[in-house]
């Protein structure tokens, strides 16, 4: 099952120290924080998925992503945090995006490894 715009959403707000100690969203979050998130979230999904994709945006926060199960519960939280703490708390904010930055190089798929052809023989195996 997809993961929903919601769910990142979620977890973003609790790497943002949003969260009650009872596990629930605080009820003081600005609220903007959604408007902005699913915008933000569209933007960060095109980073993530294969240029070859074809993208359907979101318009709300129950719908699905797009991209895997892993990136949207371990890279984009980050990215998302980072947005949403640009404008409130800029340290934070680029730690987040430094981490997301990181995530997104090592789970991007946008690109695929490809074996190494040696057309020239440089390491003495004949192809």
């Amino acid at each position: 099952m997809p993961v929903t715009a919601q769910a990142v959403f979620d977890r973003a707000l609790t790497l943002m120290d949003e969260v009650l100690e009872t596990g629930v969203i605080a009820t003081e979050t600005p609220a903007y924080y959604k408007t902005k998130a699913i915008q933000t979230l569209n933007i960060l999904q095109l980073e993530l998925l294969p240029i070859t994709a074809v993208f359907i945006p979101i318009n709300d926060l129950t719908e699905p992503l797009q991209v895997n199960d892993r990136q949207a519960y371990l890279v984009l939280p980050y990215g998302l945090a980072a947005h949403l703490l640009i404008n409130d708390d800029l340290t934070i904010s680029s730690f987040f995006n430094a981490r997301y930055d990181e995530l997104k190089k090592k789970y991007s798929s946008v690109s695929t490894p490809e074996p190494i052809v040696d057309v020239y023989s440089v390491l003495g195996v004949e192809g």
